[in-house]
């Protein structure tokens, strides 16, 4: 797969580079609790109208303000953002936790037409300035077009996760009423300034800091890999076959069976070890290929791990672009290309453990030709 890269004298960041910073995970977290406050509000709002016995035009007048906040929020992105990063988000971060403290203090004056339509502003502006900020920010690094397209994958899975927001926000409706949902937004935008306030260049124009943490290689099985990754799937299998083979469920009963506690605490335990080795070989993995050659574009192994278990589509990710390095490594050398990246890719998305196996089998072969090298 070809990257084009600027020729500039800027060192320019990597995937791996922004994934090992502070400020990158800042983003983050900060556009996913200003995602969340937002929808939250949207999604609630009419009901807040109801409650307080507004009628739906009160609910017009938040959306059109939101809608316009849009406007506000390219505006600051593409003119403000560029020269003075943190300012960009912090200040429409704070004029929306002011209007929202208003708002939830003085429920009285949520009839008042000009601070809905202020607080739809702010809200719209917040929403839209993040996403159109962070690509803005990402460019400053002058990362490649791969580097750059699943940086903001990544980044852009805040949205999905804002997703549950609204159910959230639903829940403490029913339970503790409207003051409650908007003291929780306004925790959420709270939280996200004071997440971006410590962030230093936020532009990503500086230059990446050098990382290069080694670890002794060692060859795997790539079968054992699979295996032991797929335990848990292999567990369930042997369980269904069983029960077909001797016509029998042990889970069907009215009274729990000692088979049945037997097997769900064996399937409590593989599991455990099932995370517990999948954490240890993201962690070997990206340490024991850069024992090879020190790369910009590996991740440290220690957020590597958490990237991998924590982050939305993080292990694809990083799987894929262990397969690109080691292909170019191959190349570098001469050599055939060992991994199809099409073909890593689908099973990174539909069946991981196969592509990790994949991954392990090209180290082996790596780790081979290094020692013979020597």
């Amino acid at each position: 797969m070809q990257d084009t890269r600027d020729t500039s004298g800027q060192q320019q960041w990597t995937l791996a580079d922004f994934l090992c910073t502070y400020r990158y995970w800042a983003l983050f977290l900060a556009w996913l609790l200003v995602a969340v406050s937002a929808q939250s509000f949207s999604i609630i709002m009419p009901v807040i109208a109801s409650t307080a016995n507004l009628s739906y035009a009160y609910v017009g007048l938040y959306y059109s303000g939101s809608s316009a906040g849009w406007i506000s929020g390219a505006f600051i992105a593409f003119v403000v953002a560029g020269r003075s990063a943190r300012a960009a988000l912090v200040f429409p971060m704070v004029i929306c936790a002011i209007l929202l403290a208003i708002f939830m203090f003085m429920p009285s004056m949520w009839g008042a037409p000009l601070l809905l339509i202020l607080l739809g502003f702010s809200m719209g502006t917040v929403t839209a300035l993040f996403p159109l900020a962070t690509a803005v920010f990402l460019v400053g690094g002058r990362p490649g077009k791969i580097d750059f397209a699943c940086a903001m994958a990544l980044l852009s899975t805040a949205l999905f996760l804002s997703f549950i927001g609204p159910t959230f926000a639903s829940l403490f409706f029913e339970l503790l009423g409207a003051t409650s949902v908007i003291a929780a937004m306004l925790a959420c935008v709270i939280i996200a300034t004071l997440l971006i306030v410590p962030a230093e260049n936020l532009a990503f124009d500086d230059a990446p800091r050098q990382r290069h943490q080694p670890l002794a290689p060692r060859r795997r099985s790539p079968v054992m890999v699979a295996i032991i990754l797929m335990a848990g799937q292999i567990l369930w299998l042997a369980l269904i076959g069983g029960a077909g083979f001797f016509g029998m469920n042990v889970f069907m009963s009215n009274e729990p069976s000692a088979t049945a506690l037997l097997f769900s605490l064996l399937l409590l335990v593989v599991s455990i070890g099932v995370v517990i080795y999948f954490l240890y070989w993201v962690y070997r993995i990206h340490g024991e290929l850069a024992s090879a050659q020190a790369s910009q574009r590996l991740v440290s192994p220690l957020p590597a791990m958490f990237i991998a278990i924590l982050v939305p589509l993080g292990l694809p990710v990083l799987v894929i672009t262990l397969g690109e390095l080691l292909n170019d490594r191959a190349a570098d050398k001469g050599q055939q290309r060992p991994l199809s990246i099409g073909w890593l890719a689908f099973w990174a998305f539909c069946v991981p453990p196969i592509a990790m196996a994949m991954i392990q089998n090209a180290a082996n072969r790596s780790y081979a030709e290094s020692a013979t090298g020597a």
